[in-house]
């Protein structure tokens, strides 16, 4: 994104974001100053938080709530803050366990982002063949109480083969698709990336709503390449 911020607004953004990721709840002020800005006050800090309304980065839902991340702020905060962290001990264990086993390779490995991520977990295979996993826990994080959300995002999931195969050839390096460029749905995230296993190509898709944890998912995603190329 070209929005410029200064340094203080780039915190306080970055940290609401990271705050909403975390709680999927309206961020205020008052949490704000307790949590990381106590050399501010809380009128200062809803200044701030309002010129970052003006800019598009962030919306209030309810008069007395605090504010949300819009898309715009999600895309700056892709933009800004992605962190390049590591995969944990216990999640690399179980990356090159499924590595090594001879049978069901891609379906555990599958399983095993979705239970590691809490997301959807779609994969696609050159020859047409495509499944998904991890359903369940994705429609228990609390945006799926929006029925219409679960719509959208299960319309795309039915019509998997054609959205993963207009794909397949187009990804080499791993992307993050945001709104309109989301085929799965503009509330939804996606993030896909292409590896060869096996000696076959296949594409492998991460999906869930719009607050997602893109710092942990991306390495993840990432790492598979990694370790099994």
């Amino acid at each position: 994104m070209k929005t410029k911020l200064n340094p203080r607004r780039k915190k306080i953004l970055k940290k609401i974001i990271e705050e909403y990721i975390k709680k999927a709840k309206p961020i205020s002020s008052g949490m704000l100053v307790k949590k990381d800005f106590s050399k501010l006050s809380s009128a200062t800090l809803r200044n701030e938080m309002l010129e970052l309304v003006e800019e598009g980065l962030l919306f209030q839902p309810h008069i007395s709530a605090g504010k949300v991340p819009t898309l715009n702020g999600f895309r700056f905060f892709l933009d800004n803050f992605l962190e390049e962290k590591e995969v944990n001990k216990k999640e690399m264990t179980v990356l090159l366990k499924i590595k090594e086993g001879k049978r069901k390779k891609i379906k555990e490995l599958a399983e095993g982002l979705a239970e590691m991520t809490g997301e959807v977990i779609v994969v696609g295979f050159s020859k047409d063949d495509y499944f998904y996993t991890g359903l369940s826990r994705l429609f228990s994080q609390p945006e799926f109480e929006d029925f219409s959300l679960i719509r959208d995002l299960t319309e795309g999931i039915d019509h998997l083969d054609k959205v993963m195969g207009g794909f397949f050839n187009q990804i080499g390096e791993t992307k993050i698709l945001l709104g309109d460029e989301n085929p799965f749905g503009d509330r939804c995230a996606a993030i896909i990336n292409r590896v060869e296993i096996d000696n076959q190509k296949i594409m492998f898709g991460l999906l869930g709503p719009i607050r997602m944890d893109y710092n942990k998912s991306l390495v993840l995603i990432k790492t598979i390449k990694q370790i099994f190329e």
